[in-house]
């Protein structure tokens, strides 16, 4: 416990500005990622499937670490390992400004995801630490800062590429991580776990987890390549799967594990998961077809593009911490679930449709629409989750969320930049894709690049119509 875990309000003001610091960081730096990943590519001349390989070696790195969460704490405790994991960030940060191809771009990603996948877990798992009456307000902040991390990135990531270029968005790593780590000392736990009770892992079989990781996320980025053999896809597809279960297997049958599955082996707890990675997948399609479709498409300027998506964001916030407020009266997991998919499905479809606009207000209620749907989704998946998890395997629970978390972006984001290119530069070549996207959009109208776009929100309405009836029918999340 850390030395500052009086109960009183000024000693708690500190915890509750060092929880909001640490959890923001993850969500500023892949806010400004997304944002930028056009300037990212054409600065470093990457082609899509370089930057979908950047971004996949990023969730396979938070990925690895997620798993080892536990491990570490147990052994440093959450402030030196908050500590560590900062310093891991701040070289990744470094490498990514400095790099001129992928190698050195890549390697930096890598180091981002190994230090940066701690920090919402720490964040979340903060708030345990403080007193029962304290918990609340703690809870307040830690949705705050993710979300208004996220809010914040657009205009930050803007400000900074017109000081600096697209290097600016990796280079202010190296002082956000000085402050965060300003504010954060002496805030987190120091205790560290008796030898006879820290899980046991080999690091090989982390190796190994990793490689299945990776796999799953190329066999995913393969799919939406052109000519990529469809055999070859699905083999390493069930390859990938097969590692991952032999894993799984192996963590059941321990003692001491990593990860409690038998603890988390919950339907309650297991839909949740589905719903997440869902939920997440839609965030990261938002976030980089928006900026894409108001920078690229309609020629706003980056700035513009950053206010939009900023106001757009902030709405984020008030729309979560607003379904808070209603969710502690009346708790209707379903309801609300089910009106986000509907919010997030009518943006797509008026993205989907529109013909070529004329100015960016025309497109301001879909984008509302859209980020506003995000919290209304996930805010009763969030509530409904961990509700049956005992506490001995909350962490636990929480880190697996988290790999969930990282799967759904980085296998968003990979397939959304492979699916955008595909489909502007290979049309003959989409077949099937083309086809189901065709219901909505003019073929006949528009550039390549905003038919391809409303083409990609028009496959993502889509993926919403059947996710949205399994809500309707379960029982699960009521």
């Amino acid at each position: 416990m850390p030395a500052s875990a009086a109960s009183g309000p000024s000693s708690l003001r500190p915890r509750l500005l060092a929880l909001a610091a640490v959890t923001s960081v993850e969500f500023i730096e892949n806010g400004m990622v997304m944002f930028s990943a056009s300037q990212i590519m054409a600065g470093l001349q990457f082609s899509a499937a370089d930057f979908a390989f950047a971004y996949t070696l990023y969730g396979m790195a938070a990925i690895f670490m997620l798993y080892k969460h536990q491990w570490m704490v147990e052994r440093l405790g959450y402030e030196r390992f908050v500590m560590l994991s900062l310093a891991v960030f701040g070289a990744g940060s470094l490498l990514c400004a400095s790099a001129s191809g992928l190698s050195l771009f890549a390697a930096g990603r890598l180091l981002q995801g190994l230090g940066g996948a701690t920090f919402f877990t720490a964040g979340r798992l903060a708030i345990n630490e403080m007193p029962a009456e304290s918990r609340f307000a703690g809870l307040l902040v830690f949705i705050a800062s993710l979300l208004g991390g996220s809010a914040l990135a657009p205009l930050l990531s803007a400000s900074l590429m017109a000081l600096g270029g697209w290097r600016a968005i990796f280079a202010f790593g190296l002082p956000q991580v000085l402050i965060v780590a300003w504010l954060a000392r002496g805030q987190l736990a120091r205790t560290v776990t008796p030898p006879e009770l820290r899980s046991e892992e080999h690091w090989g079989w982390l190796l190994w987890l990793c490689l299945g990781v990776f796999c799953l996320q190329y066999a995913i980025q393969s799919l939406s390549l052109a000519g990529s053999p469809l055999t070859r896809v699905l083999v390493t597809a069930l390859v990938s799967i097969a590692m991952l279960s032999v894993f799984a297997w192996r963590q059941w049958r321990k003692d001491r594990p990593l990860i409690n599955y038998r603890g988390l082996f919950q339907l309650r707890y297991l839909f949740g998961l589905a719903m997440y990675f869902f939920g997440y997948f839609l965030i990261g399609v938002a976030g980089l077809m928006l900026p894409i479709l108001l920078h690229g498409v309609l020629g706003l300027s980056l700035l513009a593009t950053a206010l939009v998506s900023s106001c757009g964001l902030a709405g984020t916030v008030a729309m979560a911490l607003t379904h808070v407020a209603l969710a502690r009266r009346w708790p209707w997991h379903r309801c609300y679930m089910l009106g986000g998919l509907a919010l997030y499905a009518t943006g797509c479809l008026l993205l989907a449709m529109m013909e070529l606009p004329r100015g960016w207000v025309e497109l301001l209620p879909a984008t509302l629409a859209i980020y506003l749907a995000i919290p209304w989704f996930l805010g009763p998946v969030a509530f409904g989750t961990f509700s049956g998890l005992e506490a001995k395997v909350f962490s636990h629970g929480y880190q697996v969320k988290n790999i969930v978390r990282q799967l759904g972006l980085s296998s968003s984001i990979a397939l959304t930049t492979l699916l955008l290119h595909r489909l502007e530069h290979s049309p003959a070549s989409s077949g099937l894709l083309q086809t189901l996207a065709g219901v909505f959009v003019d073929q006949a109208a528009g550039t390549p690049m905003l038919q391809a776009s409303q083409q990609v929100f028009g496959l993502t309405l889509l993926a919403i119509l059947p996710v949205g009836l399994v809500v309707m029918l379960q029982r699960v999340f009521r």
